[in-house]
């Protein structure tokens, strides 16, 4: 994350990048015809998403577009919050009808009509939020990724006569929904990351397949490294940590079952590794320095704040080194600037000296030709 992180917003602005693109994208050490071609779609694709986020940044909305985008994101959220209160209401409404009805309380299959009301509308209502999300006006990618993990509920665009786009947001966020699953079960079932990772193959080769013969090429481009960035700190942030929080009060805090399980015996399961300590202890010296590792580095908090001091330590370094390559790339903004200003200098001032020198040539041209002039010539012209 902190790579991305840096490959993204460490540079800072990105005036001249375009021309960067343009003359210093290409690597000539490529020489295949295939590595050649894929070279031209990124490259072909990088100015795609710098000339979008050039037009967007120069090209403002109008107050009218304004109002119209804040309108139309208004009636969308109203819409969206009438659906979820209006299905809420539904369901209270005839689930109180059922309760307080003779025959349906008497039968067994008038039971079942409530569980399929509410599964219709689970069914549907989504759908409904889907074809008025896709008239949520979104300038801008990241918008519509947060816009998109607000709502439980992913974005997608209407249907039309064409092929439908891919919908990043969507798949990014099962990404990271999946991801955060297998982390809040790997304590509770550890073969969960190897069906994890089978699972991500299978659907990798499947969503490619169906993204090549099914979809189109979105109509706004995506900036690859923010979009890489975005999806790395959700994933570390509220999914890992998350997921570690949980995971630790559960080792630390929660009673294990009583009836099943491997920690049945337990009052929690940080036990187990006391108990297994103790194992240890009583198997010999061959293996004492295990329970010495356990009590020394584990159990002794003084440890686990050295090892968070270090870790603090190394992120202010880091951020003290991205500080500092900024302030090296402002000084070579500055000394190119200079440059640039010096050489315009320099070149005026050829210009001038150019200039000087072809006033005095044709200077010393006309008073040579002067003195050149034969005396006849003089004296006829001084007759005339």
């Amino acid at each position: 994350m902190a790579h991305a992180f840096g490959e993204s917003y460490r540079v800072g602005s990105t005036s001249g990048i375009h021309a960067i693109t343009v003359f210093c994208s290409w690597d000539y050490k490529v020489t295949q015809k295939r590595a050649s071609r894929l070279q031209q779609d990124n490259i072909r694709t990088r100015l795609k998403e710098l000339l979008a986020e050039w037009q967007l940044r120069h090209s403002p909305r109008s107050v009218c577009g304004r109002l119209r985008q804040a309108a139309v994101l208004g009636l969308v959220w109203l819409l969206c919050l009438g659906t979820a209160l209006g299905c809420a209401m539904a369901v209270h409404v005839f689930s109180e009808f059922m309760i307080q009805s003779p025959e349906a309380a008497g039968q067994e299959a008038a039971l079942l009509v409530l569980p399929l009301v509410v599964g219709l509308l689970n069914l549907g209502a989504p759908y409904l939020c889907r074809v008025l999300a896709a008239l949520e006006p979104h300038d801008s990618p990241v918008l519509e990724v947060y816009v998109a993990i607000c709502r439980i509920i992913s974005e997608k665009k209407l249907k039309r006569r064409r092929k439908p786009e891919f919908d990043i947001a969507r798949n990014v966020l099962e990404l990271i929904y999946g991801q955060t699953l297998t982390w809040l079960g790997v304590l509770f079932s550890p073969l969960l990351p190897a069906v994890q990772i089978i699972k991500l193959l299978l659907v990798f080769y499947v969503k490619k397949t169906s993204l090549l013969a099914n979809c189109q090429a979105p109509c706004r481009p995506w900036l690859a490294s923010h979009m890489s960035t975005v999806f790395l700190t959700l994933l570390c942030f509220p999914a890992f940590l998350g997921a570690a929080v949980f995971l630790c009060y559960a080792v630390w805090q929660v009673k294990p079952s009583s009836t099943c399980g491997p920690f049945r015996t337990l009052d929690t399961m940080y036990e187990a590794g006391r108990v297994w300590v103790r194992h240890l202890e009583a198997a010999g010296p061959r293996v004492s320095w295990l329970p010495w590792v356990h009590r020394y580095l584990v159990e002794n908090t003084f440890f686990v704040f050295l090892v968070s001091a270090l870790l603090l330590a190394v992120i202010y370094l880091n951020i003290q080194v991205v500080r500092g390559q900024r302030k090296v790339i402002c000084l070579l903004k500055e000394q190119i600037s200079n440059e640039g200003e010096d050489k315009i200098f320099l070149i005026n001032k050829l210009h001038s000296i150019y200039e000087r020198k072809e006033r005095e040539e044709r200077s010393r041209v006309g008073t040579t030709e002067e003195a050149a002039a034969p005396p006849a010539l003089l004296t006829d012209e001084q007759d005339a």
